[in-house]
């Protein structure tokens, strides 16, 4: 196996597990005569997955899982334009994998009211369970803070050349954070694939096509991409060390 395809197959595969872990165990505490879940519990879960995926596949592909970080890595010239586009596409490829296999693992009445472990906005949506404008830029500006706190830790421990040789640790520790942060108000997402693998199999559930799943799409979108942006910019201008000529 080349190096490209194994850095195609180790994205692929990364995410998948990625999503699989977060959006499964928020499925598993909706299962009947179980408890409901405790955010500690799906950001421990998450965070410790991030950390072993990320220390596994760091030394063989730099998306780091998340299309988000993936894009700012091109922007920043880490990456060129044709293994951007082939990341991005393997890892939202993997995390709709992950996804479609939530879907038949779980039952309609656990899928219905876990929402297939899909990040959703909650704090910001009206009484009647719209989002208005206000709600909108709220809802980004909370994805755009969390996706900037994982991407600074991306950079600190796995850019930087005088990080601590730690792995994804640190990594999966700021999307704990993230987690415990946000899971109430967007679900903590801090990555577009996290949200875009359970959302689009909400659609093949009866009960949730009415709920209008992909309604709050853009918050997953534009938070994580300009947060990531925001991350990369910081840490890039003011702490990462001028590169040798």
């Amino acid at each position: 196996m080349d190096a490209r395809t194994r850095l195609y197959v180790t994205e692929l595969l990364g995410t998948f597990a990625l999503v699989f872990v977060g959006a499964g165990t928020v499925c598993a505490y909706h299962l009947p005569n179980d408890p409901r879940p405790e955010v500690s519990d799906v950001a421990l879960a998450e965070g410790c997955a991030l950390a072993v995926l990320l220390t596994v596949s760091i030394h063989v592909s730099s998306g780091c899982l998340n299309p988000a970080v993936t894009l700012m890595f091109w922007v920043f010239k880490r990456l060129d334009f044709a293994r951007t586009c082939g990341l991005i596409g393997v890892q939202l490829l993997g995390a709709a994998a992950a996804g479609l296999l939530l879907r038949f693992a779980f039952s309609d009445e656990v899928l219905l009211t876990a929402r297939l472990g899909t990040p959703h906005v909650k704090a910001f949506l009206t009484d009647s369970n719209t989002l208005t404008l206000p709600g909108l830029i709220s809802s980004i500006g909370v994805e755009f803070f969390l996706t900037c706190l994982v991407t600074l830790a991306i950079f600190a421990t796995l850019i930087d050349p005088r990080g601590p040789k730690l792995g994804g640790v640190v990594v999966g520790l700021a999307q704990v954070a993230a987690i415990l942060l946000g899971f109430h108000l967007t679900g903590g997402a801090a990555n577009p694939a996290r949200w875009f693998g359970p959302a689009i199999w909400q659609l093949t559930v009866p009960e949730l096509q009415n709920q209008k799943p992909l309604a709050d799409h853009a918050v997953y979108w534009i938070g994580p991409v300009l947060g990531a942006l925001a991350g990369g910019l910081f840490y890039s201008t003011f702490l990462l060390p001028p590169a040798k000529k």
